[in-house]
Formats: structure tokens, C-alpha cells, sequence
């Protein structure tokens, strides 16, 4: 077993866009609900890679997982030619789910934050769309082609490359069948396919295509050694609760581990930013805190969901 390293896990595209729609019209985040309600009402963003990511993110909330590669096997899978995978065909264990990466771990030389990765029946689409827009009202329909292959394997990081993500975020993604994956597979190349999106520039694709490549090595090592997943959170993992900016580690933060509510806003998963919470209410200034300062406590929230049964390790075959 390697030594625990820290991962980068896959960060809501979801917030990142509505929030900077939030702050390109000057509104406060308690907008932020309004916002994404105009997003799923606006045919434009969802017949775009954008509202993609929506449906898909809405999806791996509720029913996805957290694949998070062993470091020295995810290190092996960029590097090794897929003819030495060993697996002689790709397979995926989930429709949705992400990758989080070795924070250490760079793909043509830039950090990436995560995979997302969707292996969907085509025959499934039309309803996960419907089922998405009925959620939150939207009298939008969307109008999945019937001429749809059988399946599509859908991959989408955010884009490294953008110099302000925070006002403009923007996501690199591919999309293709079954056939395209057993043409990349032979070739290491391919030809992507899908919604429509602003087209990538040289180095984007380059990025794009050295995750494709790793998320198919793992595919076909799945294939070949099925057993390698467990479900859990690995003991590798580092950052099982991620400190935000400036922050401490988990194990050194200060609260009282008898207040049932402060220990569950510690440990329980989250689908938000890692982020400090300061503490008002006057319950968590008593008895050995009775002394401290209202506003003077503030937990760390964790912000990805690594719960046991959300997370699943991928660890070298015996």
C-alpha cells in the first residue's frame, strides 16, 4: 500500500455557473436558487454542454460515485500504453459517477480537478431529462433524438485553462460510443461527437485527450480485474474532509464531540465548497465554550461527498 496522498475531487459545475452568473448582474448568492431556476427554463443552456452538466451533476448527487484511484495505480494507468492494461474491452461500474485525482498528479503538465464520467443507455436519456426539468418546474421540453446510439460514454473536466473560472467557468468534454471507444482504443485518437459547444483550441484537446486515455486505461483495467473496487473511503485518501483556504485539518479543529449537531455539521458529506462556518447561535456557546465569544467558533465543512457509501476505492489487483 502506498503512503496516503491528498485528491482533488470533482467540483460542482453547477455553483461555479450560477454563481458566476450571480456575479456578472452584481446579486447577492441568496439569488442563487433564482438563477438556476432561469438556467433549466433557458432552451439555450439546456441543449448546451452546459445544461448537460446540470442534468448529469443533479443525477451523481443522488445516485453517483467517487472513484478515487489508488496513488501509484493512477500514476501506472496515465502512463502505460493501453495495449499493457491488461482488460481487452472497457467497462464502467456506474452510469453516473467521478474520478478524483492525486493532487500530485498532472496531465500534460496542468492539475486537472477531478472527471466526470457518465455511461448512459441512450434509451434512458429522454427520461432523465424529463425527470430533471420536472424537479425544478421547468416548462422547458428537451428532445433527446430517437436516433441515439445505444449507449454514450460522456467524460467533462473543467477547463485548466481558463483564466477566470470563477467568472467565466467552462468545461472540456467528450462524448462518444461504443464503436468510437474501441476506435480510440486501437488508435489512442479520436473524433468527438455530441451537444454542441464552443470548439477547443490545440492544448485543450491535448488536455482533454490525456483524460480520455486515463479514464479508458481504467476502464479496461476494471474490465480485466473487476474486484479492484471497494467500496468505502480508502485509507490513501488523505483529505477525507479537505481544509478550506488557510485552514486546519480536520482532526485539529475544536468542538465539543457531544454535540450531536456539531459533529454532524463536521462529518457529514456535502456537494459544496470546502468552507469555514462560523458559529452564531448561543447552543454552541455553552458549558466548556461558555466562556468564548459568540462568533469566535467557526467548523470546517467538508465539501465533497466522501461518505462511505458514496466513495469507492480502486486499488492494484493482487
Amino acid at each position: 500500500m502506498s503512503a496516503a496522498s491528498t485528491y482533488r475531487h470533482y467540483p460542482s459545475f453547477t455553483r461555479r455557473f450560477t454563481r458566476s452568473i450571480l456575479k456578472q448582474v452584481g446579486l447577492p448568492k441568496k439569488h442563487e436558487k433564482e438563477v438556476f431556476l432561469d438556467l433549466v427554463e433557458d432552451p439555450r443552456t439546456m441543449t448546451s454542454i452546459n445544461g448537460e452538466a446540470l442534468v448529469l451533476e443533479y443525477w451523481h448527487e443522488r445516485q453517483g460515485r467517487i472513484i478515487v484511484p489508488e496513488p501509484s495505480l493512477s500514476a501506472w494507468l496515465q502512463q502505460v500504453s493501453l495495449s499493457k492494461v491488461q482488460g481487452d474491452s472497457f467497462a464502467w461500474p456506474y452510469e453516473f459517477s467521478t474520478i478524483s485525482l492525486p493532487t500530485a498528479q498532472l496531465f500534460e503538465g496542468y492539475t486537472i480537478e477531478g472527471v466526470m464520467v457518465s455511461w448512459m443507455q441512450a434509451s434512458s436519456l429522454q427520461q432523465r431529462y424529463d425527470d430533471f426539468l420536472r424537479q425544478y418546474g421547468s416548462s422547458f421540453q428537451m428532445e433527446v433524438p430517437a436516433s441515439q446510439p445505444e449507449q454514450w460514454l460522456t467524460i467533462s473536466i473543467h477547463n485548466p485553462l481558463e483564466p477566470q473560472s470563477t467568472l467565466n467557468p467552462s468545461l472540456l468534454r467528450a462524448a462518444f460510443t461504443p464503436e468510437q471507444l474501441t476506435d480510440f482504443i486501437n488508435r489512442e485518437a479520436m473524433k468527438t461527437v455530441g451537444l454542441s459547444g464552443m470548439s477547443m483550441n490545440a492544448d485543450e484537446q491535448r488536455i482533454l485527450n490525456a483524460v480520455i486515455r486515463y479514464v479508458v486505461s481504467l476502464g479496461m483495467y476494471l474490465s480485466a480485474y473487476p474486484e479492484s473496487l471497494n467500496s468505502g473511503v480508502p485509507s490513501y485518501m488523505k483529505n477525507k474532509h479537505p481544509s478550506g483556504k488557510g485552514g486546519m485539518p480536520f482532526a485539529q479543529v475544536e468542538y465539543d464531540r457531544h454535540d450531536r449537531e456539531l459533529v454532524a455539521a463536521m462529518v457529514s458529506p456535502h456537494s459544496v465548497s470546502p468552507y469555514w462556518r462560523q458559529l452564531r447561535d448561543e447552543r454552541f456557546y455553552r458549558g466548556k465554550w461558555k466562556s468564548h465569544r459568540r462568533g469566535s467558533r467557526y467548523v470546517l465543512v467538508s465539501g465533497y461527498e466522501v461518505g462511505s457509501d458514496k466513495t469507492v476505492a480502486v486499488e492494484r489487483a493482487q
